[in-house]
């Protein structure tokens, strides 16, 4: 069993084909994804039609799309923070088909698996950003399995921690190590130890955030508890110019060109 982990996609549809190129020249089984079909760029229809075809056995609620979905209940009268976030997804609301909202309705806070967890962002707090040592190390102990899938901070990352036994006669407990592995490159792979608990995070498909503009995702081959961890190349210029055709805010063109 492999899985396609896709985390992110933030309404990019070039980017999103690239990585479903990509990942289909290598081979999955199956796709999990953590959340955050829709937000910044303006495919918002195509994206949730396009990842609702692959019919995805693992089914992830991210911020963007629980932010959507508050919409619709949303009061008309009541006055929302203005804001790029708040302006595209009203955008995307307004965008979006019947059949692409009740398929983010039917997305998952968690989704637990067979030695494997999955969540948008901390367990902790749901829309934390797991990004430093201290975040992943208070997370750990809700872990229900060994493995912990998470998106939400952009950044291909795994977190690892290991106890060491005790010394011999001594009645001390064993410390624990952890662990930091970034992927930045094209390609990385990374072995879930024994007796460990990993944090793994497989970038963003749609907005990297790592100074780095190539999409990220991975692929998780369940008998040997390996990770795959890849950075692909898709037409940044091409939803430059989407965005601006679709009259979308000029900063989410400028920083999909930096990474960041």
């Amino acid at each position: 069993m492999r899985y396609l982990v896709l985390s992110d996609l933030h309404a990019n549809l070039p980017a999103l084909e690239a990585v479903l190129l990509h990942a289909r020249q290598r081979g999955y089984d199956d796709v999990m994804f953590l959340g955050d079909a829709v937000g910044y760029y303006p495919h918002a229809e195509e994206v949730v039609q396009r990842l609702m075809s692959l019919e995805p056995a693992v089914r992830i609620m991210g911020n963007h799309d629980a932010a959507l979905l508050a919409m619709i209940d949303e009061k008309p009268e009541r006055v929302r923070d203005a804001s790029v976030v708040t302006e595209v997804l009203e955008r995307h609301l307004a965008q979006l088909s019947n059949d692409s909202v009740r398929f983010l309705q039917g997305l998952r806070p968690t989704q637990l698996g067979d030695g494997w967890e999955a969540a948008h962002g901390a367990l902790v707090k749901p829309w934390e950003y797991m990004s430093s040592l201290g975040a992943a190390q208070a997370n750990v102990p809700l872990m229900k399995t060994q493995l912990l899938f998470v998106g939400h901070t952009h950044f291909p990352k795994v977190f690892a921690a290991a106890k060491t036994a005790p010394r011999p006669g001594s009645n001390e407990a064993g410390h624990e190590l952890w662990r930091t592995v970034t992927f930045r490159n094209g390609y990385g792979q990374y072995r879930v130890p024994p007796r460990a608990h990993v944090i793994a995070n497989p970038g963003a498909v749609g907005q990297p955030r790592d100074h780095i503009p190539l999409a990220a995702y991975a692929l998780f081959d369940v008998p040997t508890r390996s990770l795959d961890f890849h950075r692909v190349e898709f037409d940044v210029a091409a939803v430059q110019a989407d965005v601006r055709a679709a009259g979308y805010p000029e900063v989410l063109a400028a920083r999909l060109a930096l990474g960041r």
